[in-house]
């Protein structure tokens, strides 16, 4: 049995984002959701194929940049269709989803592309991905089992960058779907 906390309930994104009354962070995300994407989350990223065909992949991390651009961090082997999808200018849905309560948004826009790592980026990753992986463990996943899963080489990390567009409750529940922005 798995030890996740109170899961957590679309409701409370909902309603803490109707209540929000300070600035936006990336155009659409409340200080507190930008925090959470940036807290060792898993983020699976969505495109599609030039024939409208879906394609998935995950990111390593996330980085909320002082433009309000979103930045993500990917094995780049791993995402080739992504890249492709990228270059061509498909739209990008992003879904950040924490194991322990299974809260989880979704960020959408236009298009992505790729940019330069900074300094710092990599150290950001390598934070993100230690709390990603310490949170399997939390839900009972071994340790063995989460190294792997959240394994990486920094020298093939990519990024890719996007303007968000708008945001979505993605946790599991009455009101999942829900925009959020």
């Amino acid at each position: 049995m798995t030890r996740a906390l109170q899961p957590f309930t679309p409701s409370q994104d909902i309603e803490a984002r109707r209540d929000w009354a300070g600035p936006v962070v990336a155009g659409v995300l409340t200080t507190e959701l930008a925090e959470f994407c940036e807290s060792g989350v898993s983020v699976v990223i969505a495109a599609s194929t030039a024939n409208g065909m879906p394609i998935a992949g995950r990111a390593k991390a996330c980085r909320i940049m002082p433009s309000g651009r979103m930045r993500l961090f990917l094995a780049e082997a791993l995402n080739a269709p992504l890249f492709a999808a990228f270059d061509r200018g498909s739209p990008i849905a992003v879904t950040f989803s924490a194991p322990r309560n299974h809260r989880s948004i979704q960020v959408k826009a236009l298009s992505a592309r790729r940019v330069e790592i900074d300094d710092g980026d990599l150290a950001e990753v390598a934070r993100q991905v230690q709390a990603f992986e310490d949170d399997l463990v939390f839900v009972h996943y071994t340790r063995r089992f989460s190294e792997h899963y959240t394994a990486y080489r920094p020298d093939e990390v990519v990024a890719v960058e996007f303007s968000p567009k708008d945001a979505f409750v993605q946790t599991p529940g009455p009101g999942a779907g829900e925009q959020l922005s």
